[in-house]
């Protein structure tokens, strides 16, 4: 078959409908994806915490009943109050409250009801700007199957892509009559991803900044992007105004200042999860669409992404699920580099780097949880997209029986640790991660574990129980979690803060290299100790 076949619309070379065609094009990528996130979890032995659980816990609190009886204004205070809102979990929350609050329900949430979503607007942007959109979304997917597994993994900020998408599909709208209708949307849009995950902040202002920039080089009307710039702006001002002064503007290059490390970290990582030969390849290709089809599209792809990254850069550095924001651009620059073909050489070079891209995250290799562990840059995906798997599950499960057998109703434990392989969350989401039901996780509290946000100690005065681990667990660079490794001392040395608790000597454990101790209160601090633990922080 010629190229020039193959790229003919599909519907064009058959006779039944062409909603039928479409219809099984999406029905098969819908058995697929669910298929395969049924496999990833039942086949799964994993503990989740932190940004991958956040969500599907604040899903199943939600599920519980915490936002009744006024619902509409506890999502609204939320918005203005709180870090991680309640936006992003109402969606799973409503399957949970159906299905149940398993592991397996809340990923089927994330896939059906934000990732096919964004599948059917690639399509219609291939449509749009591309060629045969079915080919051309099959091969965005296999191409950056990271944006498959960000959903598995459990990242409800998948949904932010929806958003990111639907302002391209927007901006490539043609309809000269509806222009100003169609960037107040892009504004609208916007604003609703940075509430639905306050980082897409980031992507809202390189979007802006990058129809401007379109507007300078193509000499088309400025004040549109302006419209939608000053749409946003209202909307932070007069209907979010808590969450934009509360949240959005805090300074968070100093709250996040341990969690900035160097800059090839950030790049390690960008190439773990797109690959270093497929940027490469977008690049040159992007410079030869600008040069040889006179198409500034991709510069103006190349300026989102850019001023995108910087900005992240300067406040603190990408985790897995903050590549999300470079997603839309590179989907549409995919799209716009596949239109060009013209020559089967490269088509085919397409199709083997999307059979290469898909497979190698397929191969069964260690993966590291830190990203400041990821030693190289990575030519080709290098993440994994098998089953997880934890061997100590059980021993985690035995310890939370053991601690809900000890904490009594009404009681508090805070959980002096904060690694990859125990910490607060994993506390609290061992139950529902292993399929079991929920005994109790609501007498775990948080202390302090960063040392440029927590540094709250008198919570330690309102604790009926502290889990005391050693060695020190941490997961940040060495003098990041002072407030950790000093707290553990004063415990291990019976002093300050300490001196109020008592140890529970039967309670003694051992687990994977790790001694972990319970002490129990007895009387209250004295503020002398809470200023010497403080002393001992500066």
């Amino acid at each position: 078959m010629k190229l020039k076949e193959l790229f003919i619309d599909e519907e064009e070379k058959i006779e039944i409908p062409k909603w039928v065609y479409t219809f099984i094009f999406f029905t098969v990528w819908t058995v697929i994806l669910n298929v395969l996130a049924i496999l990833y979890i039942k086949n799964s032995n994993f503990i989740y915490f932190w940004d991958n659980a956040t969500y599907w816990d604040i899903s199943r609190k939600i599920a519980d009943g915490v936002l009744l009886p006024d619902i509409f204004k506890s999502i609204y205070d939320s918005v203005g109050s709180m870090d991680y809102n309640y936006v992003a979990g109402l969606l799973s929350a409503l399957f949970i409250k159906i299905f149940g609050e398993s592991r397996l329900c809340y990923v089927l949430t994330l896939v059906n009801l934000y990732l096919l979503p964004s599948i059917i607007l690639i399509y219609h942007i291939s449509k749009k700007i591309g060629k045969a959109p079915k080919i051309t979304t099959s091969l965005v997917m296999l191409i950056i199957p990271s944006i498959t597994f960000m959903a598995f993994i459990g990242f409800a900020d998948i949904g932010g892509l929806i958003g990111g998408l639907l302002v391209f599909n927007l901006y490539y709208y043609k309809d000269k009559g509806k222009e100003p209708l169609r960037f107040i949307l892009i504004g609208i849009i916007l604003v609703g991803m940075m509430i639905f995950r306050r980082y897409y902040a980031f992507f809202a202002v390189s979007f802006i900044t990058a129809m401007i920039a379109d507007c300078i080089i193509n000499r088309k009307k400025w004040y549109y992007p302006m419209l939608s710039a000053l749409v946003s702006g209202l909307l932070l001002i007069f209907v979010f105004r808590d969450f934009t002064f509360n949240i959005l503007l805090r300074d968070y290059g100093t709250l996040y200042s341990g969690y900035k490390f160097s800059v090839m970290t950030d790049v390690k990582l960008i190439t773990r999860y797109f690959g270093a030969v497929y940027i490469l390849i977008m690049a040159v290709a992007s410079g030869f669409i600008i040069i040889r089809k006179k198409d500034l599209r991709p510069l103006i792809l190349w300026i989102e992404i850019i001023v995108c990254a910087v900005m992240f850069v300067m406040t603190q550095t990408h985790g897995q699920q903050h590549l999300i924001l470079y997603m839309p651009s590179f989907i549409i620059m995919t799209i716009i580099v596949i239109r060009c073909i013209n020559k089967e050489w490269m088509l085919i070079s397409v199709v083997l780097l999307s059979i290469v891209h898909t497979v190698n995250v397929c191969i069964p290799y260690k993966q590291v949880d830190n990203i400041q562990d990821i030693k190289h840059i990575s030519y080709i995906p290098s993440f994994s997209m098998l089953p997880r798997k934890r061997a100590d599950a059980e021993e985690i499960l035995e310890l939370k029986r053991k601690l809900d057998s000890v904490v009594g109703e009404n009681e508090t434990l805070g959980v002096l640790a904060s690694s990859f392989v125990l910490n607060e969350d994993v506390l609290r989401n061992v139950e529902p991660s292993l399929g079991y039901k929920r005994v109790r996780d609501d007498y775990i509290v948080s202390l302090p574990q960063v040392d440029s946000r927590d540094l709250d100690i008198k919570i330690y005065g309102d604790l009926n129980y502290v889990l005391v681990v050693t060695p020190y667990q941490t997961h940040l660079a060495q003098g990041e979690q002072d407030i950790v490794c000093q707290a553990v001392d004063s415990f291990i040395s019976w002093s300050d803060i300490a001196m109020s608790y008592e140890e529970m000597y039967d309670f003694y454990t051992e687990m994977n290299g790790m001694e972990i101790r319970l002490y129990k209160r007895v009387r209250q601090i004295p503020e002398y100790a809470y200023t010497a633990l403080l002393h001992r922080l500066k």
